[in-house]
């Protein structure tokens, strides 16, 4: 089963007894790797010791996935990261220290002066953990129990020791200061010997190797050159000899990442960041058994009977798992709020639980755990609203479905509501009906994205499982604004506007500030001063017009992180001001001679706009009938006065008319009129 695993949360249980790897494989009669970071983990309630390797019992179920803060930074590109168990205890390399956390992943201690700290490896009964100090040239014995340093073994023959596989009692470590300068290897020793002899197994590889030791095979992975082959060897007996070559150009390998082994040492699984598959390979035929997924992967492990394939993946989904003996897929998990990494080799299966090393933000490094993952797993589904409003109860839907069919009766289920940038939060539990049906209600407290992920713990009988709803918006609650105006406004008289701003739900929105715009004809909008409501929403804006006809008022609302904003665009009719126009002058004249008619043009008390033109008409009814003449225009004085003059020419009655066309603020003016009767020329 093939594990990718991008990140898991925050819960060990029960207590944990380990062995470490043994040539990364128990030591049992059925082939089984239980190895967490290329080495064995296994945590249990009760230990049970078959043929020298602590065996655990599948744990209850617990929460379904969970991740504990190791607090310990451990910034990438640096060989280190690595976990292994001893007793009740786990160790995570970390740069230039050991991490100790407790069964239930809280840290308790740290073993320090470890410069470079790499991989590690744990005896079969947990009690002495082995660490790879690169930058010490050294290889450390540690008391699990009294976390004291026993020994610290001299390989400056051999330095900067990185990898490691613990085969029985025989230590096999991958050393090389440099890449590409062919001065890497492997060497071997016995760790139970009081002063150990070192076996030099390889020598000139390009950088440190990967290695995976059981059942008389060591397989080596080289690492720093492109293809990548696989190199196998028989250490079986006295001498270590090379059995094959599984050849990176011709299988296409590159970049390896993890190795994992059958206890018997048949069968090697590998994962290389190219190609994006898993494969196992005959130790023997030096030929490809299977592949699994379409992934490369980070970190490899089987579980203890080595019928499933797990991995922790480059991409998603981040944990999966595979049938070993058909390739089927039997389980995957990405968990959706987060965003880690898996470390190379950092991945381990113990009874039904997998236990993966990530690297969070910042470098922060995490232990997580998935329970039961080989176990059939049930099924939930989650359906949840498109869309949904603040402060308003939206409701998900969904069923828990059992794989044999049975009924799943009344069930517990876990709930959490999740926003963008890793807001995570837990909800009330709710239970499922007799046949899985189930539904939660929520009443979401933010304007935002939101999706909601709904966790059954499963039984021991069925794996726990979980569903997500798709990320769905949660908008404002709507808001909105009223405006009414005072009657009949005229301009240059005070006009008052009314209104409300109401907010749904009924509540009432306290002062709040509102944006008054007002656009005049033949104009654009432009700003008024602003003005506040009254607790109850409502508002008065007052304004004097200086125009008439059409004014646009906008009175808008920018809302708030729950509102949404609102604005009312209302038209106001303004009535211009009236204005009357009078003319008088000489009732009487004589053709030939200059009269003088006068008249005033008064804007209800208010004088017009200044300069004001009007047109002058004349209309003459003689002998010879009616001639009408247009007569030059006039301006209106300051005051609002005028005057123009003309000469008759010949007798009859002159009718002279003035009219005004009005302007913005000033209606058009009546036509006013003027008979004057001219007599004829004397003589």
């Amino acid at each position: 089963m093939i594990v990718w695993l991008l990140a898991l949360m925050n819960d060990f249980e029960g207590t944990m007894l380990s062995t470490r790897r043994l040539d990364r494989a128990p030591s049992s009669p059925r082939p089984a790797v239980i190895r967490l970071a290329r080495r064995l983990l296994t945590l249990c309630t009760v230990p049970i010791v078959a043929a020298g390797l602590i065996v655990a019992q599948a744990p209850a179920a617990s929460a379904a996935d969970s991740k504990t803060d190791l607090g310990v930074s451990l910034p990438s590109g640096l060989r280190s990261g690595d976990i292994a168990a001893g007793r009740d205890k786990l160790f995570v390399s970390a740069a230039d220290r050991i991490a100790v956390a407790n069964a239930q992943g809280s840290v308790t201690d740290t073993i320090h002066d470890l410069p470079g700290v790499s991989e590690l490896a744990s005896v079969a009964d947990g009690s002495r953990l082995y660490a790879a100090v690169r930058g010490a040239n050294q290889v450390v014995e540690i008391d699990t129990e009294t976390l004291a340093i026993k020994r610290r073994i001299d390989l400056t023959a051999y330095p900067c020791p990185s990898t490691m596989s613990l085969a029985g009692s025989r230590l096999y470590v991958g050393y090389g200061c440099s890449i590409y300068d062919n001065k890497n290897g492997v060497v071997s020793f016995d760790v139970s010997a009081a002063e150990p002899g070192f076996t030099q197994v390889e020598t000139g590889l390009p950088s440190p190797p990967l290695l995976a030791a059981a059942g008389g095979t060591l397989a080596v992975g080289i690492t720093g050159r492109t293809p990548s082959d696989l190199l196998i060897y028989d250490v079986s007996g006295a001498t270590v000899t090379r059995r094959g070559v599984i050849s990176g150009v011709t299988n296409d390998l590159s970049n390896p990442s993890d190795l994992t082994i059958t206890s018997d040492g048949a069968t090697l699984f590998s994962a290389f960041g190219y190609p994006y598959r898993v494969d196992s390979w005959d130790t023997t035929a030096m030929t490809r058994v299977r592949s699994y997924g379409t992934q490369p992967g980070s970190a490899i492990t089987l579980d203890p009977d080595g019928s499933h394939l797990v991995g922790g993946m480059a991409r998603r989904p981040t944990v999966e798992m595979f049938d070993v003996a058909t390739a089927e897929r039997t389980f995957e998990y990405t968990h959706q709020a987060d965003q880690a990494s898996v470390v190379p080799g950092g991945i381990a299966i113990s009874g039904t639980t997998v236990f993966v090393v990530l690297r969070g933000q910042s470098d922060r490094l995490y232990l997580a755990r998935l329970p039961d993952v080989t176990l059939p797993a049930g099924t939930l589904s989650l359906t949840a609203p498109t869309r949904a409003t603040v402060l308003e109860p939206l409701t998900l839907t969904g069923r828990l479905t059992l794989p044999d069919g049975s009924t799943p009766g009344v069930q517990t289920l876990s709930v959490i509501r999740q926003r963008p940038y890793g807001i995570v939060e837990s909800l009330p539990e709710v239970k499922t009906a007799e046949d899985g049906t189930f539904t939660v209600t929520d009443t979401p407290q933010a304007v935002d994205l939101h999706r909601y992920e709904v966790v059954w713990e499963g039984t021991s009988t069925f794996r726990w499982t979980t569903a997500w709803s798709p990320w769905f918006t949660v908008d404002k609650r709507s808001s909105s604004v009223t405006v009414t105006s005072s009657p009949e406004p005229a301009v240059f008289e005070p006009l008052t506007l009314t209104g409300r701003l109401a907010l749904a739900g009924g509540s009432a929105p306290g002062a709040q500030r509102l944006a008054v715009s007002r656009k005049l004809p033949g104009d654009v909008k432009k700003p008024l001063t602003e003005v506040t409501t009254a607790d109850d929403g409502t508002f008065t804006v007052t304004d004097t017009p200086s125009v008439g006809g059409v004014i646009y008022y906008e009175v808008s609302w920018a809302g708030d992180s729950v509102y949404s904003s609102s604005l009312a665009w209302f038209p106001v009719t303004v009535a211009k001001r009236q204005t009357v126009l009078t003319l008088s002058g000489p009732e009487k004249a004589i053709a030939g001679e200059q009269l003088e008619v006068s008249g005033k043009l008064d804007g209800g008390g208010r004088l017009p706009s200044p300069n004001a033109v009007l047109t002058v008409q004349r209309t003459f009814v003689g002998r010879d009938g009616t001639v009408r003449k247009a007569l030059p225009d006039v301006t209106v004085s300051d005051d609002g006065s005028f005057t123009f003059t003309d000469t008759p020419d010949d007798g009859g009655e002159y009718t002279y008319s003035v009219k005004w066309a009005g302007d913005s603020t000033f209606a058009a003016a009546a036509e006013a009129t003027h008979l004057v009767t001219v007599r004829g020329r004397p003589g």
